[in-house]
């Protein structure tokens, strides 16, 4: 075996790159998401590509609110923190813009293609779970010191649809689906129950006024007795 005291400088670091494209690849193929602010070597390979374009794929599948946000100067100790913040489920990633739009296409979230500049760190956010992946995403910020507007959320896409600035906070505070269908059960289960309460008091208000009109018959009929 050839030491590494009698490699060239050169020939060791080609033997740490290929390691390091390999042990990239195992980890990309058993869904450890290489979140980091600069792409492996791996990243930039074709075979690398096709993996980075399939998984995001499948994210998206499972995605009901895509959103994106700043990744420049994001250091790893700040991804670190992330991680932690985030609620259980959701997943973050760096995919470059070509590769976003890509795997996008054909899918709700196609849109997002239009705002896609610069480096961006995605958040796939399935059904429900909106608010708290904002509220933790805020926290963040204040915690690593990322609060100037400039490293606030770019956009939400959620059915095609892109919102940005002010309207971010507003369509992650929407009602989710599952609070919509228990309000709409709730509404439908409380029609019958007004309609019965509704007919019940008929008879008793009926009631009522045949009581007084045979009262009144009979004080009329005692007062004609001689």
């Amino acid at each position: 075996l050839t030491t590494i005291g009698s490699m060239k400088f050169s020939q060791v670091l080609s033997c740490l790159a290929l390691t390091f494209g390999a042990f990239s690849a195992v980890a990309l193929r058993n869904g450890l998401y290489m979140i980091a602010p600069k792409p492996s070597g791996f990243a930039n390979t074709k075979e690398g590509k096709t993996v980075i374009l399939d998984r995001t794929k499948k994210l998206l599948d499972e995605t009901a609110f895509l959103i994106s946000f700043p990744n420049k100067g994001v250091t790893k100790e700040a991804v670190d923190i992330l991680r932690k913040e985030l609620p259980k489920g959701i997943k973050a990633s760096v995919v470059k813009n070509a590769l976003m739009r890509k795997a996008s296409e054909g899918t709700p979230f196609s849109n997002i293609g239009e705002n896609l500049k610069q480096e961006n760190m995605f958040l796939f956010v399935p059904e429900g779970q909106a608010k708290p992946t904002f509220d933790a995403y805020k926290k963040w910020q204040k915690e690593v010191k990322r609060t100037d507007p400039e490293f606030d959320l770019k956009c939400v896409v959620m059915e095609n649809t892109v919102y940005s600035g002010k309207s971010i906070e507003a369509v992650v505070n929407l009602p989710t689906k599952a609070d919509l269908i228990t309000k709409i059960a709730l509404g439908i289960k409380a029609v019958p129950t007004k309609i019965g309460l509704g007919i019940k008091a008929v008879p008793n208000k009926l009631g009522r006024a045949f009581g007084a009109l045979k009262t009144k018959l009979e004080e009329e009929a005692g007062a004609n007795v001689v």
